[in-house]
């Protein structure tokens, strides 16, 4: 546990922070062992889900944006307005700490909630602490005119921030070029329940079942969806299965082509679930990466977040991106954790083909997994550069 020394800490953001899945887990995993008495969550956009939330502490909603408006056609424009209003929120949100007196705000940038917790850490002087887990001035649907307008706001708010945590290298890199301030980098941690296996399960020793492969997370670029539907189409040739875990219903996969006889979605479960299934149902796990041009600048700078739960189950990895993203730079720079695939559907088709014929290539990727996983992902490891970026005065 860690001591009871921690500023009181101000989370304001539009990511949720719950047990859940990408940013969300993130969040909830480097907060956890945060003494409560000392933490208050303000989430500006939609609110976490109860039962995932952290014990004894303090959550209170305050929505910038209406969602109403942010689902039509005129979602640009209503980014645009919600990004200038937020800036001036302040005093908005320090109205509704109930006697709460913060000394130091932490923040994601994404979305609208940022700018606020900026803007209420200038007004009251305090430390910020800006967290980066999408390139979100590339990111966000705005007109053309206004991506100006966000990448100034983004670089006086990073300039601003006392700790500025990125989630790559090459993020770090390239915002040290553009804003002139380095960062810290923080990989994907693991729950500090995560299960530590020694070995791969034994199931990836047989092919006596048909062979699985699952991806867990979230499902939110065109990018992401063109890879699993790939995937689908790879995994008939050898009867194989894919295995969906996260916020997809059946309906939404089938709006979007996920609905072929050999996938099933699974839900949400949580991460302990989540291990269960992978060691007793799954050979292989999907971390696909976007090969769409639109999304180069993100895959470049943005890291995969499923990694840190991935690696610990000790299954193959199979990461399908292009050459540049930073899942396959990782891959590459820790030869053997992972089978790469960065060219298109024939690799992937050609990948998967090994992956099912060879048990000894499995338990040999899987193994590897586990071992990576443990340098980059392990919990303590990622916490103590977490609370050092935290007491950056």
């Amino acid at each position: 546990m860690r001591c009871n020394g921690e500023a009181r800490l101000l989370y304001v953001g539009d990511v949720p922070v719950e047990a859940s899945y990408h940013g969300s887990a993130l969040l909830y995993r480097l907060l956890s062992s945060y003494p409560p008495e000392k933490l208050t969550i303000i989430e500006t956009a939609a609110p976490s889900e109860p039962s995932r939330r952290l014990s004894d502490v303090n959550y209170l909603s305050h929505p910038i944006g209406r969602q109403r408006w942010l689902n039509t056609r005129f979602h640009p424009h209503a980014v645009a307005w919600y990004s200038r209003t937020a800036t001036r929120m302040g005093p908005q949100i320090e109205a509704t700490l109930n006697g709460f007196a913060c000394e130091s705000v932490l923040t994601v940038a994404h979305g609208f909630g940022w700018l606020a917790a900026a803007n209420l850490a200038a007004k009251r002087n305090l430390p910020l602490h800006l967290m980066i887990h999408d390139d979100w001035p590339r990111v966000a649907d705005v007109k053309p005119r206004f991506r100006d307008w966000i990448d100034g706001q983004f670089a006086s708010v990073y300039r601003q921030a006392q700790s500025r945590i990125c989630v790559s290298p090459a993020m770090r890199a390239a915002y040290q070029a553009r804003y002139g301030k380095s960062a810290e980098i923080i990989h994907p941690i693991r729950g500090s329940e995560c299960p530590e296996f020694e070995e791969p399960p034994q199931r990836l020793r047989r092919n006596d079942t048909p062979f699985t492969i699952a991806f867990a997370g979230s499902i939110n670029s065109r990018g992401y969806i063109e890879a699993l539907r790939q995937l689908q189409e790879a995994l008939e040739p050898v009867g194989g299965r894919l295995l969906i875990f996260g916020p997809l219903t059946a309906d939404a996969a089938r709006d979007v082509g996920l609905d072929r006889p050999n996938t099933v979605v699974r839900g949400l479960l949580n991460a302990t679930e989540l291990m269960v299934r992978f060691r007793e149902e799954v050979d292989a796990l999907f971390v696909p990466m976007s090969f769409d041009p639109a999304d180069r600048t993100n895959m470049e700078l943005a890291f995969p977040s499923k990694l840190a739960d991935c690696s610990a189950a000790g299954l193959p990895l199979l990461i399908y991106g292009p050459a540049y993203c930073s899942a396959v730079r990782w891959a590459r720079e820790n030869p053997a954790v992972a089978e790469i695939v960065d060219t298109d559907e024939h690799g992937l088709r050609r990948a998967i083909e090994r992956l099912a014929a060879d048990p000894d290539l499995r338990v040999a990727l899987g193994r590897r997994a586990l071992e990576v996983g443990r340098q980059y992902f392990a919990h303590a490891a990622v916490q103590e550069t977490f609370d050092r970026a935290l007491s950056t005065k």
